[in-house]
């Protein structure tokens, strides 16, 4: 009897044993698909972008970034978007109301910042003044998916955030203007980026890690992000200029100067008004008692503070193209002095005399008005137009007569998006053996190509020509769509 216990016994010890066993390869079976399920898990996760936006983890669409070339690409309008800016297509400055997918611009109360297909140059402008900001990127704007894209730093630059990217983890942070303006605002009990009135040129200057401050005497001064002093608070105003990295001050004594980054000053504040015009020459605009100049980055004069007025009113000339309204091409500056227009070079010597009355014509002010837009260059000619009286002519950008003063209109028409340029002469023409004055339209494009890219040996045959090769109706195709988008002014001085 208790052998056949015993053996019952040992039968039940080894089914436990096998039991045990099983049990204890099931286990590992099962912490191994455990580790490996965690590891997969950890591994799609690694795999899988994330945006933070504030700190804040932030949904998105699959092809709001993308990844080319080792660089990070974003979709323009869809982040503006994200970041609470309206986007639209078109070029704000240029072509506002066209729908045209090649260009994009997104927009703030605060400010619009403008893209363009294959472009490396962004402008941006704020919304309470007229001037432009330049900012040249290292990648061209793509088309990607049927979207605009622009490289992180272009981004950064258009919706003034902050963006980092975490390969280890796959995440990409986002840190907006407004974060920043909190942050600082909490960090430095003085920082005036947090006003009702503060300066939105003055928030901007945080994504450099700059705080203007302002003392209990009231005077304003710049701080860098660690609380070190860089400029002391010995002005009554300071003014961020993003492009060029520097600030425009102001004196107890009312007078401007402007200062760099780290405090160094590079012009003297000597001036009722100054401001950069041109960040490649580092040419500035100024005045004293009511006299414009320009000097260079040295305080040494380019132009002497004796004209009314240094420029041209760009907003007439909306479709014109114009990028600097202070220097035409690169290398004219329009001057005005006792109601007479000149132009001088960026090296100070004249190109035109101070003796015209208009730089530019206004089609509107044409007693004979046409549906065309304002014209104060034209460019694929380095063409200048200059008024006189109530006729117009065509200089190049160094002073050679193209056409003379004897135009009665220069205008364009936007044809399929592009810009095409034309110009109306009266002139006397012989009709049934009377001499009647007949007015006639040239395509600019085609008069040039015949009479002054290749000109006639004389000036005399140049003139000559006119009324041989024009038309009485404009040039342009009747199924063509023409519309007018520039400014209908009520005089002929720019």
């Amino acid at each position: 009897m208790n052998l056949i216990e015993n053996e019952e016994a040992i039968k039940k010890k080894k089914k436990a044993k096998i039991i045990m066993a099983i049990i204890i390869v099931l286990i590992v079976i099962l912490l191994a698909v455990s580790v490996f399920l965690l590891y997969m898990i950890n591994e799609v996760q690694r795999s899988t972008l994330k945006l933070n936006v504030d700190n804040k983890s932030t949904s998105f669409a699959e092809d709001l970034f993308v990844f080319e070339d080792d660089k990070l690409y974003v979709a323009i309008k869809d982040f503006g978007q994200l970041m609470g800016y309206t986007p639209y297509n078109g070029d704000y400055k240029n072509s506002k109301y066209s729908e045209t997918t090649t260009e994009c611009y997104i927009s703030t109360p605060d400010e619009i910042a403008s893209y363009s297909l294959n472009s490396n140059t962004i402008y941006k402008k704020a919304t309470l003044n007229d001037d432009y900001e330049y900012f040249d990127i290292e990648e061209p704007v793509k088309l990607i998916n049927d979207k605009l894209y622009v490289i992180k730093d272009g981004i950064e630059i258009g919706t003034n955030c902050i963006i980092q990217y975490n390969a280890s983890n796959n995440q990409i942070s986002v840190i907006s203007l407004d974060y920043l303006v909190s942050y600082y605002a909490n960090k430095f009990n003085n920082a005036v980026v947090i006003n009702e009135d503060a300066n939105f040129n003055n928030k901007k200057a945080l994504r450099y890690d700059l705080i203007v401050f302002q003392n209990t005497d009231g005077l304003y001064g710049v701080y860098n992000a660690d609380g070190t002093e860089i400029i002391g608070p010995k002005y009554t105003n300071i003014i961020f200029k993003e492009d060029s990295q520097e600030f425009t001050v102001t004196t107890e004594e009312n007078k401007m100067g402007i200062l760099s980054i780290d405090g160094t000053t590079k012009i003297e504040p000597n001036y009722d008004e100054i401001k950069q015009i041109s960040r490649d020459l580092n040419y500035y605009l100024v005045s004293n008692n009511e006299k414009y100049g320009v000097i260079n980055h040295n305080g040494n004069i380019v132009i002497y503070l004796e004209y009314d007025k240094i420029g041209i009113d760009e907003s007439r000339f909306n479709s014109n193209g114009i990028d600097n309204a202070y220097i035409l091409f690169g290398k004219c500056i329009p001057v005005l002095q006792n109601n007479k227009w000149g132009i001088y070079d960026t090296n100070g010597n004249v190109i035109l005399p101070l003796e015209y009355d208009s730089i530019g014509c206004v089609v509107g002010t044409q007693s004979n008005s046409i549906s065309g837009n304002n014209v104060v260059v034209i460019p694929q000619y380095e063409g200048i137009v200059v008024g006189q009286g109530v006729e117009y002519g065509i200089f190049s950008s160094d002073g050679e007569q193209y056409v003379p003063v004897m135009l009665d209109t220069v205008y364009s028409q936007t044809i399929n998006g592009e810009e095409k340029y034309y110009m109306n002469v009266t002139l006397a023409t012989e009709e049934n053996g009377e001499i009647v004055d007949k007015q006639y339209t040239y395509d600019v494009d085609e008069y040039f190509s015949q009479f002054v890219i290749e000109p006639p040996e004389s000036l005399e045959e140049n003139v000559n020509s006119l009324g041989n090769n024009g038309t009485n109706e404009t040039v342009v195709d009747e199924n063509t769509e023409v519309t007018n988008t520039d400014t209908q002014a009520t005089d002929t001085n720019v």
